[in-house]
């Protein structure tokens, strides 16, 4: 019979095993297990280092995309859509086409004046209003349509007692003879800022409203998606003398 006890054993073993190999191993299993759920939590989703690692990426990348000239892909773009346009049932949808194209094209300048814009929306009101309640008049030539009037105004939000870096404003478009045509966009800026940024836009062309939308939904959505800068030269401007493009059925009687 042994002249150790129980807990002599137990202690032996215990010291044979933590002078052993046995104890390095089990620690750094331990170790790089801890490690590997360390670093899980740290990249999983809500975590700082994912969140770090999404801050520098966008922080590269969208000022290289935003750079980018995407011109050259503009022409590769219209070869495939001509040659789908010819060759399904969209055949006789031109507009579709053509209006992609509009939206896709890069604006001349990135700087546009508030007077330019509403400039645009005449032109609009001039091609789309609706003519059906308009007077005809014939002055010793051709018949054509009563004169309408386009207006612009400028609202700027009333922050009352809130202190705010930012200011806001809504600018309206309005047509008398055909408030369908009535539309707004939103702007804002910092206090600091001479230039204006798109906010919102109430029709943002895509690829479901080809079809039908307007020539100017396509240049304001064009000026929102290059991040236009806007300069407000004016706060109101009144257009009372646009001339419908639809020539009217004149019929002698």
């Amino acid at each position: 019979m042994s002249d150790k006890s129980f807990e002599q054993r137990i202690a032996e073993v215990v010291e044979e095993k933590l002078s052993s190999r046995i104890m390095e191993v089990i620690i750094e299993e331990k170790l790089k297990a801890g490690v590997e759920a360390a670093v899980a939590d740290l990249f999983s989703y809500g975590g700082s280092g994912r969140k770090m690692i999404k801050e520098k990426m966008e922080s590269i990348l969208v000022p290289a995309i935003e750079k980018h000239d995407f011109n050259d892909y503009i022409v590769k773009l219209d070869d495939v859509l001509t040659d789908i346009v010819n060759n399904t049932n969209l055949k006789d949808n031109k507009t579709i086409l053509e209006n992609f194209k509009e939206l896709m094209k890069e604006p001349i300048s990135k700087e546009v004046k508030l007077s330019e814009i509403f400039q645009k929306y005449c032109e609009h009101v001039a091609t789309s209003v609706n003519t059906s309640n308009l007077e005809v008049r014939c002055d010793d030539g051709d018949p054509y349509y009563s004169p309408v009037t386009a207006t612009m105004e400028v609202e700027h939000e009333d922050k009352g007692w809130f202190s705010s870096s930012f200011q806001d404003c809504t600018v309206k478009f309005i047509c008398e003879e055909d408030e369908d045509l009535n539309c707004q966009i939103k702007l804002y800026k910092r206090n600091t800022d001479l230039v204006w940024s798109f906010r919102s836009l109430e029709n943002v062309a895509d690829i479901n409203s080809l079809r039908r939308i307007s020539s100017f939904d396509i240049y304001m959505s064009t000026l929102n998606r290059v991040y236009a800068d806007i300069t407000i030269d004016t706060e109101s401007e009144i257009n009372d003398d646009i001339v419908p493009e639809e020539p009217p059925e004149w019929e002698l009687s």
